[in-house]
């Protein structure tokens, strides 16, 4: 290795150190809300900012609001690609965060994985943080983010398919939870894997809990998937957020689900439709697993690659004040 090519070794430490220590902080504000301690990592006013600073503030407010307490945050970041421009650093992160709370006695653990577009600069003898986003939400991905990230979403090549055979039981909604649990974080490899996964997320889940397909050759009828890989054909209701809303909205077959007024009349197994905007248009659908201390939902999730989130999405990038919810009971066939 010659001089030069140490030095780059050098800086690389340097940076991705600087990174962790801020994550590390990042993770500790999460517990005792120790804000002092973020400042000095940012370029000056940089921080106030920051959409993804104050999508984590409403994370912050959403817990206290609910009377919950943050007894641990940890996390693990991957540096997945990364460019350098003279002084600065431009990369590409996955980041996994772990956050265990307490609610009326009950211990909770949220988790969720998030890819990150992060601007490092050094100046001054250190590095701060210039910008920070995250580029893989849970609204609609522009072209550029879908590109970008096309060579980040294929599944490992060690993962089987798992296939589910359904009697004539109806909708079976622990099937369909242990099924989120199971694909949360990880592809089937038996379904074709979209840069926007959500809604195909939800469809498998539905199908894993006994929902069976409606096929139709027109892809705007029906529910339905076909194949897999580059061989695979589908309906839009399968993978489209507003074409699915629209069918559990019309409740005929194959779901036969019922729009109920309240969140809290939701129950595990049971599916929650996102208008981030308030435009009528829905953008993203969950499935509730579970049910927190104040009985309100706790939800898994694609894009974002979410466990056990807090239903209303006020942490969520796509979030505006004019969002509008859809929740709906699955009936089954």
């Amino acid at each position: 290795m010659n001089r030069q090519d140490s030095a780059a070794a050098v800086n690389q430490e340097e940076w991705q150190q600087f990174l962790k220590d801020y994550l590390d902080d990042v993770h500790r504000y999460g517990v005792d809300q120790g804000y002092e301690r973020i400042w000095p990592f940012w370029k000056e006013g940089k921080i106030r900012e920051s959409l993804f600073w104050r999508q984590w503030q409403r994370w912050e407010d959403q817990l206290q609001e609910r009377g919950a307490v943050t007894t641990a945050v940890h996390g693990r970041a991957i540096p997945l690609f990364w460019m350098e421009k003279g002084r600065e650093i431009q990369l590409c992160m996955s980041w996994n965060v772990q956050r265990w709370y307490t609610l009326k006695g009950e211990s909770i653990v949220e988790e969720a994985e998030r890819i990150l577009r992060v601007i490092l600069n050094r100046a001054d003898g250190g590095w701060h943080v210039d910008h920070i986003e995250e580029i893989k939400g849970d609204g609609a991905l522009s072209d550029e983010t879908k590109e970008t990230l096309s060579t980040l979403e294929e599944p490992e090549d060690n993962l089987l398919p798992t296939l589910f055979v359904h009697g004539a039981g109806g909708y079976n909604s622990g099937r369909a939870i242990a099924y989120a649990e199971r694909y949360w974080n990880t592809a089937n490899p038996a379904y074709p894997l979209f840069t926007d996964n959500c809604t195909n997320f939800i469809s498998q889940c539905l199908h894993a809990g006994g929902i069976p397909m409606l096929f139709s050759r027109e892809q705007g009828k029906g529910w339905w998937m076909r194949g897999s890989g580059k061989g695979a054909n589908w309906s839009y209701s399968w993978t489209v957020a507003h074409s699915l809303y629209l069918l559990l909205k019309s409740g005929r077959p194959p779901m036969r689900a019922v729009a109920v007024p309240s969140v809290e009349q939701l129950e595990p197994g049971d599916i929650i439709c996102y208008d981030f905007n308030g435009d009528g248009r829905f953008q993203h659908n969950t499935i509730v697993v579970a049910k927190d201390a104040n009985n309100m939902p706790l939800v898994n999730a694609n894009t974002t690659n979410s466990r056990l989130r807090y239903w209303d999405y006020r942490d969520s990038t796509a979030y505006t004040p004019q969002i509008r919810y859809a929740f709906f009971r699955i009936r089954g066939t």
